[in-house]
């Protein structure tokens, strides 16, 4: 598609036109997924980073602004999103150490075995300060014993997406967690 129809396609987005949308993710699916799965190596990774962006793209249509070349546009975010992604694997692998372990993110370590009940009792109010679905999969995960693939099968989403959650929430909870345990 010339990059005429892409820069309309996407002023039709930021005007609320989902049929454009539609046309775009049509379109250009594919040959992003390619690139993701390129990069990742990984199909379930590929399919929810290349997923996310569209739905980032509409989330966040009001304030697109793309004047140039749009299909570079899309590219060059989906390049961020890999980026971000590979940075939270990282963010991810250090919180595990901060907690004592330097193990696989998929390995069920949890905090019911190491704390009390009122120290439980402590991080899930804090959990309460996260958004629905990060403190829903930390309370799971942490608390609850539930392993990244039942999380994955409950909330009918990918394993990665549920280890982003879990990083994020780390990411969010690990000044209190280190302070509560340091």
């Amino acid at each position: 598609m010339p990059t005429d129809n892409v820069l309309g396609l996407l002023d039709r987005i930021r005007a609320d036109d989902y049929q454009a949308f539609e046309q775009l993710f049509e379109t250009h699916w594919q040959a992003l997924y390619r690139y993701a799965h390129k990069v990742l190596r990984r199909v379930p990774e590929a399919e929810d980073i290349t997923q996310e962006l569209f739905c980032d793209l509409w989330a966040n249509r009001a304030q697109l602004r793309v004047h140039t070349n749009a299909q570079a546009y899309l590219l060059g975010a989906l390049r961020k999103k890999i980026l971000t992604s590979f940075r939270d694997e990282d963010i991810r692998a250090r919180h595990l150490r901060v907690l004592g372990t330097d193990q696989e993110t998929t390995t069920e370590t949890t905090l019911r075995s190491l704390i009390s009940r009122e120290t439980r009792a402590a991080i899930q109010v804090r959990a309460r300060l996260l958004p629905p679905r990060e403190q829903e999969v930390f309370v799971l995960a942490m608390l609850e014993d539930f392993s990244v693939k039942e999380m994955a099968e409950r909330f009918a989403t990918s394993e990665q997406t549920v280890r982003n959650q879990l990083s994020s929430a780390l990411h969010k909870l690990s000044p209190f967690l280190v302070r509560l345990f340091g």
